[in-house]
């Protein structure tokens, strides 16, 4: 395959799960059709189809896409020469805002007819997002007194957790303000509790 075509194929495959996304955004996931994804992306049945089995093989990856996205924008905005506390609000309030600006979208990586790969994808994101709270702690417990490592697991708590009380207060419309003071307050906790142990 010469550099034009696959440039031109990946270009096809952006365009596939940007069509998704307006789709769900503009009707939801559940009633979303192949024939909307390929509507919104100008593009082929058979073209939908050369790059994915079938409309949650281009959600899983729509996903994935976002959610390594906003990984990546939240461990750039921690300052970790900041006090733990100061990574937590940093940490917290980048990725709020990252998902309160499309809410219809990112509320949709909850909803209840999700499949099995989607929630497969899920849960490796999530594992994502706790191997960088384990080393983002890992780092500040070798110069801040206090602060002691915490295990992938309690991360993987605290993750997948959050994740879903987030989702909750979007559906229901809430102000994400309390949930934001909450957000970070039980991450304090769980960290203290790290360092009591």
């Amino acid at each position: 395959m010469s550099a034009n075509l696959g440039t031109e194929r990946e270009a096809q495959h952006q365009r596939l799960m940007d069509g998704l996304a307006a789709s769900i955004r503009e009707k939801g996931l559940a009633q979303t059709q192949v024939s909307d994804i390929v509507r919104h992306a100008h593009a082929s049945r058979r073209t939908f189809y050369n790059h994915f089995e079938d409309k949650e093989a281009c959600f899983v990856e729509l996903m994935q896409g976002l959610a390594d996205a906003f990984l990546e924008a939240v461990d750039r905005a921690i300052d970790r020469e900041q006090p733990i506390s100061v990574q937590i609000d940093q940490a917290v309030d980048t990725y709020l805002a990252l998902v309160t600006g499309d809410p219809d979208l990112t509320s949709t990586f909850a909803a209840p007819h999700v499949g099995e790969r989607t929630i497969l994808a899920m849960r490796e994101g999530f594992e994502r997002y706790a191997e960088l709270i384990v080393s983002v702690v890992e780092s500040d417990s070798t110069h801040e007194p206090g602060v002691e490592p915490i295990s992938i697991e309690r991360a993987y708590m605290l993750v997948s957790g959050l994740h879903q009380t987030l989702v909750r207060a979007l559906v229901r419309g809430e102000d994400l303000g309390p949930a934001s003071y909450e957000f970070k307050a039980v991450i304090r906790s769980a960290l203290a509790g790290a360092a009591a142990d």
